[in-house]
């Protein structure tokens, strides 16, 4: 007789070996997360710092040791104003200082300035992301650039009797908690469920 596990937990792991394996990603660290900023950021301040050294001692000449928290509160401010998908396509100024925070991928590979910047992007997949400062409600998986959560994804198991309809109860059950986190600073929201295909 087939053994299949079809545990929630499983249908987690699969898909994130595929995003680490295939996808390059990798594996992100649920602790490394902020949850009053909903950012990791560790991460963010790395990308920008890296791969915009001259804007950065720029910025840091202007607010000196306070630098990090300015950056870090003029990014919230910008996005919570204009919105995460516009900030991630057009970066923000502050000061006068233009920043970047992800690298789109160029549409010819002429540009190799351009090509080795979109590399740099840095892609986390993290499993059971504690989001809310209030409790510990968790989302199922995150999908992280630079360490900016774009895509949030709620897994369920039909073959545990979980429905749609479950899951959605249980996503507006917690909505409140949730609004900063995912009207601020995700792109997506995905609903997955387990399908299995047996071959006999």
């Amino acid at each position: 007789m087939l053994n299949l596990n079809l545990t929630e937990k499983q249908f987690e792991s699969d898909i994130e070996y595929s995003l680490l394996t295939y996808g390059g990603y990798e594996k992100g660290d649920p602790k490394a997360f902020d949850r009053v900023s909903a950012l990791d950021i560790a991460t963010l301040l790395s990308f920008v710092k890296d791969t915009q050294p001259k804007s950065w001692v720029k910025y840091e000449t202007i607010y000196g040791t306070s630098c990090e928290k300015s950056f870090i509160e003029r990014f919230c401010k910008e996005v919570k104003s204009l919105g995460l998908l516009s900030v991630l396509r057009h970066g923000f100024k502050d000061r006068g200082i233009t920043f970047r925070v992800v690298y789109w991928k160029p549409e010819t590979s002429i540009n190799q300035t351009a090509k080795e910047q979109y590399e740099r992007n840095i892609l986390h997949c993290t499993r059971q992301l504690h989001y809310s400062p209030n409790n510990e409600n968790s989302i199922d998986i995150v999908l992280f650039i630079n360490g900016i959560p774009v895509v949030s994804m709620e897994l369920k198991n039909q073959f545990t009797g979980q429905t749609l309809i479950m899951r959605s109860a249980n996503i507006n059950s917690t909505a409140r908690e949730k609004r900063r986190f995912l009207s601020l600073k995700t792109v997506c929201w995905f609903t997955l469920r387990w399908i299995c295909i047996m071959f006999l």
